[in-house]
């Protein structure tokens, strides 16, 4: 059963830790194994990686009020990687969601690839701080990684 979305409210769909994000052609958009979109994105069902690989973050955002000037979504992500059982933040980076490709106020598709060559070996959470300004509303998605 799909759950409801309420327009008037930010959400998120599942944050997918994944292995490979890569376009696919335009004939093969919505199909085939993995394919979501115009994105192909394998999840990597353990979330264990080892340090020369880079780590796929997928998720959809829905339902940003549209900033009166531009109508256009006005927020952003802050992502943030930490290792388990410290209050160390490994890496901070944020972004303007009107910066993402193809963003529009009913649907942001984030997208990124985080390279792990400087992780130790460990467990750690990724935590995505998804921001809309106009109505002030706040999803926090996060996924538990390890490194090997």
């Amino acid at each position: 059963m799909v759950p409801r979305l309420d327009p008037d409210k930010l959400t998120t769909s599942s944050l997918i830790i994944a292995d490979l994000l890569e376009g696919v052609p335009r004939r093969s958009i919505g199909t085939g194994q993995f394919v979501i979109g115009d994105t192909k994105v394998r999840p990597r069902l353990d979330a264990t990686f080892n340090r020369g690989e880079k780590m796929g973050i997928y998720v959809k955002a829905y339902n940003f009020a549209p900033d009166e000037a531009t109508r256009k979504p006005s927020g952003t992500v802050e992502y943030t990687v930490s290792k388990n059982g410290t209050n160390e933040n490994i890496f901070d980076y944020t972004e303007d969601v009107s910066e993402i490709p193809n963003a529009s106020t009913q649907q942001v598709t984030i997208e990124e690839l985080l390279p792990l060559k400087t992780l130790e070996p460990g467990k750690y959470t990724i935590k995505l701080k998804i921001t809309d300004k106009v109505r002030n509303q706040v999803v926090t998605p996060t996924a538990q990684f390890t490194i090997t």
